[in-house]
Order: C-alpha cells, then sequence, then structure tokens
C-alpha cells in the first residue's frame, strides 16, 4: 500500500495491448459476434422474438452490443494496463496516457460514424470489413511505442477485413477471425 502512494510520474504510454487484455479483448469480440448474428438470425426467422422487432430497435440493439464490447474491452485494457503500471510502481495517468485514450475516443467515434454512414446509404456489405479495417487502422494509429507484433497484429486485421469483401457471406466468420487473431496476438506475446 505504502509504494502506491508514492507513484512514480513517468512520461510512457502506459495503456498497451498485452497478452491478457488481448483475450479479454477477443472473447468480447467473439461473444458480441454470435450475439449479434443470433439476434439478426431470429429477426429474420417468423417464430422467434426478434422478428416483432422493427429495424430502428433492431439496429439499437446492435449498437448496445457493439458499444458493451467496445466498453468492456477498453475496460480490460484499463485495467491491465493499471496492474502492469502499478506492478512497476509508476503512476497510470500522465500526460501521454490521457492523450492517447482522447485519442482512442475520437477514433472510435469517427468509426462509429462511418459505420453509421454506410447503414444510412444502405451499404451493410461494407460495414464489417470497414469495421475491421478500421480497427486495423486504429491499432496502428495507436501504436505510439514502436512495436513490431503490434504493426503485424494491425496488418493482419486489415487482411482480415479484405476477407469479406470477397467472398460473400463471410462477415460474421471474419468478426470471429478477429477474435481468434487476438487470442494468436496474445498467445505470441505471453511472457
Amino acid at each position: 500500500m505504502a509504494k502506491n502512494r508514492n507513484l512514480i510520474k513517468n512520461n510512457a504510454y502506459n495503456f498497451k495491448l498485452r497478452s491478457r487484455a488481448s483475450f479479454f479483448i477477443g472473447t468480447y469480440l467473439i461473444l458480441g459476434a454470435v450475439l449479434i448474428k443470433t439476434v439478426i438470425s431470429g429477426f429474420i426467422a417468423v417464430d422467434s422474438p426478434f422478428s416483432f422487432l422493427t429495424v430502428n430497435f433492431l439496429e439499437l440493439f446492435i449498437f448496445s452490443i457493439t458499444f458493451i464490447v467496445f466498453l468492456f474491452s477498453i475496460l480490460a485494457l484499463f485495467f491491465n494496463s493499471r496492474r502492469n503500471t502499478r506492478e512497476i510502481g509508476n503512476s497510470v495517468w500522465n500526460r501521454n496516457s490521457k492523450k492517447m485514450m482522447l485519442l482512442l475516443y475520437m477514433l472510435l467515434l469517427v468509426l462509429y460514424g462511418i459505420e453509421f454512414y454506410l447503414l444510412r446509404i444502405g451499404e451493410e456489405a461494407f460495414i464489417i470489413p470497414t469495421f475491421i479495417m478500421g480497427y486495423g487502422i486504429v491499432l496502428l494509429l495507436l501504436n505510439f511505442s514502436k512495436t513490431i507484433p503490434i504493426y503485424f497484429f494491425s496488418i493482419g486485421c486489415f487482411l482480415i477485413g479484405f476477407i469479406p469483401l470477397f467472398v460473400d457471406g463471410f462477415g460474421f466468420y471474419s468478426l470471429i477471425a478477429l477474435g481468434v487473431s487476438h487470442y494468436v496476438y496474445g498467445l505470441s506475446t505471453l511472457k
């Protein structure tokens, strides 16, 4: 406890994607994708309770699921980074960390805006590929530590995003592949 009261001020970027947080984020992505697929399949089916939803409520429900996935993913990243920085005796929040989180929120807001725009103009086939490629770009832009595995992971995410553009009906599986790629990244950076 006394060690935590006198935390050292540091100038590092504290919020890095590490193995434990990557496992949690991968799990949240897979669970969110399965839940969204179940809701959409139920919306199409006649005997499902989701078939009584209007399109606006379906969009709101899917937005809520994605928001919860993003919230839990950011919380996993925060708590894992907090634990790691406190173990070495550094403070969690500093100017660089606050700037990084603000940039993350702005990039996610832009990504949500692009997704909403694609939904409004009726280009639903491009929503999942745009999300996955945008996620790879967000990872690339937030790699302030210049770690090589994050570069490879962001390139992998970008390539996973191209698959649904060429293979029809592969959007759901590409979201699952994104979650699995988080597991692979977590295993590759396991210490």
